[in-house]
């Protein structure tokens, strides 16, 4: 018999400006080694509780996404920039959805973001680049909707 565990995800995203959504994209995302790993661990901690993702990061870099990464390439840093909280839900039996809503920078070009355990440092567990999407001013907001499908 074979059941063979999958760790699949897929990251949307949409900026919205004056209350109106300006742009938006999706595509799949890639799960790190790191990220199964620290699945794999928690899986088989004895402490409940555990959150495995509480985190998600915004970066500059537009070099392409590996399962072997542990960082963004360029992420964000200084300007009010802070990693955001997530809110966590569960749409369906075998999803995790994670969403955060990156706001109040102006003049600053998104191109990847990443799902970590922690606020600063920590696990990456998720990585995908966006593409460009430019918040002009501070009232611009970045909302990521990522899906976490394990099969």
């Amino acid at each position: 018999m074979n059941e063979g565990l999958q760790v699949t995800g897929h990251i949307s995203w949409q900026l919205i400006r004056n209350g109106a959504v300006v742009e938006h994209g999706e595509r799949d995302n890639v799960i790190t080694t790191v990220g199964k790993n620290a699945l794999a661990a928690l899986l088989i901690s004895a402490n409940a509780g555990t959150t495995l993702v509480t985190h998600m990061g915004f970066g500059t870099a537009t070099t392409a996404v590996a399962a072997g990464d542990t960082a963004l390439g360029t992420e964000l840093s200084g300007g009010g920039y802070a990693r955001v909280s997530v809110s966590r839900s569960n749409p369906s039996g075998n999803v995790i959805q994670y969403v955060a809503t990156l706001t109040g920078l102006s003049g600053v070009t998104v191109q990847e973001a990443g799902l970590f355990n922690a606020a600063t440092g920590g696990v990456l567990f998720a990585h995908q680049l966006t593409g460009a999407v430019t918040l002009s001013t501070s009232s611009d907001s970045l909302q990521i909707t990522w899906q976490v499908t394990v099969s």
